[in-house]
C-alpha cells in the first residue's frame, strides 16, 4: 500500500512577479498532486513519500520478508524548513519550496524558517 505525505499551499502568498499557477507549477515538479483547492485560496496537495532503494542496494538489504509477502523498506523524509503561521514546510530536497522561495525573494532572511 503507498504511504503519501501531504500540504497545503496558501495561494494568496505568492510573489509579486508571479501567480498562484506558477506555485502550483512548481509544486508539481516537485512530484506534488493537487488534492483540492478551498474557497478561501489553500491548496490540498500529496504525493508519494520517497523511496530510498539504492542505498539499501549498496548493504545487501533491498526487500525485507515477511511471512509470503514483501515490503519495501522506506526512508523517512525530515522537515529542514516550516513557516510558523501556515506550518508549511520543506525538507530541504528537490526545488526550494515555492513558500520559501517567495519568501527569499522579499528579503527575508530563510535561516530564520529553519527547524
Amino acid at each position: 500500500m503507498a504511504e503519501w505525505e501531504y500540504r497545503k499551499l496558501s495561494l494568496n502568498q505568492h510573489p509579486p512577479q508571479g501567480d498562484e499557477l506558477d506555485m502550483l507549477n512548481a509544486a508539481g515538479a516537485d512530484g506534488w498532486e493537487l488534492i483540492g483547492i478551498t474557497s478561501n485560496n489553500i491548496a490540498y496537495l500529496k504525493r508519494k513519500v520517497e523511496e530510498v532503494e539504492a542505498a539499501n542496494r549498496t548493504e545487501g538489504k533491498a526487500r525485507t520478508q515477511s511471512t509470503n509477502d514483501t515490503r519495501e523498506v522506506r526512508a523517512e523524509v525530515k522537515v529542514k524548513y516550516r513557516d510558523p503561521v501556515t506550518n508549511e514546510t520543506w525538507s530541504g530536497r528537490g526545488r526550494m519550496a515555492s513558500w520559501l522561495k517567495a519568501k527569499q525573494e522579499a528579503g527575508e532572511d530563510i535561516e530564520k524558517y529553519l527547524v
